[in-house]
């Protein structure tokens, strides 16, 4: 049986009891920003960074956002299963068959309440995208912020993400239409071997000077990427929170 999805949330004490439980096992993430203070509403685009990179975000960030995740898990066991089985493990991690078997088995049965605890909605590859962006641009018209991970991770997930897809793009233009303003944009990475995670300068779509959304989804990945080499580079090294 699919959940339909609904705004999330802000108070959710046994999501929260469950991330408490995980700040045990999990070291603390520093959080540096250049250019100005974070504000709501906000499309935060951000490298996945494998496997636990939404949750880190949820843990961490300390700005309140809905992120968009695979529509996959929002189905039934079956499904859920077999998305964290062949995609997950085997496709996007490289997993043997027998690995990626045993270890989805168990997250298939509490993978749904989690992605509903880290405040994820559902995304497509078809025309139900546009039911997507359309509930992207109600809660960025709500004040929310919306957290979007663009990389093509279809061969792996990369610590420089080599592709992104233009999805936010139609998310930008709709708020765009809807508002008659453009939506405040910012890059995010978030360094795994650091713990540290850096948002970057503010812009808007207009100031990509991109033609196509293509094209705009490339400068948005160097961005996010730069943000990786300022991090190697040291720059954040003595930066606080």
């Amino acid at each position: 049986m699919r959940i339909e999805y609904q705004p999330p949330k802000k108070r959710q004490p046994v999501f929260a009891c469950f991330k408490a439980l995980l700040r045990i096992f999990i070291r603390k993430v520093r959080v540096v920003t250049v250019g100005g203070d974070l504000k709501s509403p906000c499309l935060y685009l951000a490298n996945h960074a494998n496997k636990m990179g939404p949750m880190i975000y949820s843990m961490f960030f300390p700005e309140y956002h809905v992120k968009w995740g695979a529509c996959q898990m929002f189905g039934g066991y079956r499904e859920r299963y077999r998305y964290i089985r062949d995609v997950l493990y085997i496709q996007k991690n490289g997993s043997g068959r027998a690995v990626a078997s045993f270890r989805a088995f168990f997250e298939a049965f509490f993978s749904q309440f989690v992605y509903r605890g880290i405040k994820l909605l559902p995304t497509y590859t078809d025309g139900r995208l546009a039911r997507t962006v359309k509930k992207s641009v109600s809660l960025l018209g709500d004040g929310m912020s919306l957290m979007i991970f663009p990389e093509n991770s279809e061969e792996g997930y990369k610590d420089r993400p080599e592709s992104f897809f233009p999805g936010f793009v139609l998310a930008a233009r709709a708020y765009k239409r809807a508002y008659g303003r453009d939506v405040v944009m910012r890059p995010v990475y978030y360094h795994k071997r650091k713990r540290l995670i850096a948002v970057g300068e503010p812009f808007t779509l207009p100031d990509t000077g991109a033609e196509t959304k293509e094209d705009a989804a490339e400068v948005v990945r160097l961005k996010v990427n730069a943000l990786c080499d300022r991090i190697e580079a040291g720059e954040f090294s003595c930066a606080r929170k």
